[in-house]
């Protein structure tokens, strides 16, 4: 029976605590430095990680440790399998950036929209300036995912205070983009046709998208 790629990845979280702190360390940086090449096929991918696995656990049974079991150069394996993978189909690639996007959209508009559904206020949208909010959030969300991903895969092999050095910077940068976002709707003087909406329609919607996004995440894991 094929396995799905939640139950893949839900696999490998619960086998990886069978692992020794030195060869969990040891499999989860290749595991980092493996996931984050967004281009790859996901279920190939996640196939192989799910073997690596397999093969080390067997392996420590033996009493082996991962570096006599996958050599000195985690790095260099890493990078030969990502090279061997097949290249994931470009309606993938756009289903999943769709997916972040309607998600982190999502959550804006709550965001937005819950002050106005509190205090039961209806807000004046301008077309104008919506459009290029939309357009700066949107471009500036893949290259943030993009700039989160390379930056994950370079600290792959570091130590665990430098990952979460990284992480902590990467999540300020990401605070940053949203209140520059915020900010840019405030002082920015608004343009373009004005349109009247109720105070629940933005919080609405972003919950719709939330849920949108959601739908296309479980029917990409149940593949």
């Amino acid at each position: 029976m094929t396995l799905t790629i939640k139950k893949m990845v839900k696999q490998n979280n619960e086998k990886r605590n069978l692992l020794t702190p030195e060869n969990k360390t040891y499999y989860e940086n290749m595991l980092l430095y493996i996931r984050t090449n967004a281009f790859k096929d996901e279920k190939a991918t996640e196939e192989v990680l799910l073997e690596m696995l397999d093969h080390l656990l067997e392996a420590q049974k033996e009493g082996k440790k991962a570096e006599e079991v996958f050599g000195k150069a985690p790095q260099q394996l890493a990078q030969d399998i990502i090279e061997s993978l097949p290249n994931e189909s470009v309606k993938k690639i756009m289903g999943f950036s769709l997916e972040i996007i309607l998600t982190l959209f999502g959550w804006y508009l709550v965001a937005w929209g819950a002050p106005d559904l509190i205090l039961k206020e209806g807000s004046t949208i301008y077309l104008g300036t919506a459009s290029v909010s939309i357009v700066l959030i949107i471009g500036s969300l893949v290259g943030l995912i993009y700039f989160i991903f390379a930056v994950l895969k370079k600290n792959a092999f570091t130590s665990k205070k430098k990952k979460n050095k990284v992480t902590w910077g990467l999540g300020i940068l990401f605070g940053l983009v949203w209140a520059g976002v915020i900010l840019l709707n405030i002082f920015v003087k608004p343009f373009g046709p004005a349109i009247d909406i109720h105070y629940y329609t933005a919080f609405g919607l972003g919950c719709f998208l939330i849920l949108a996004s959601y739908l296309f995440k479980k029917t990409r894991e149940a593949k």
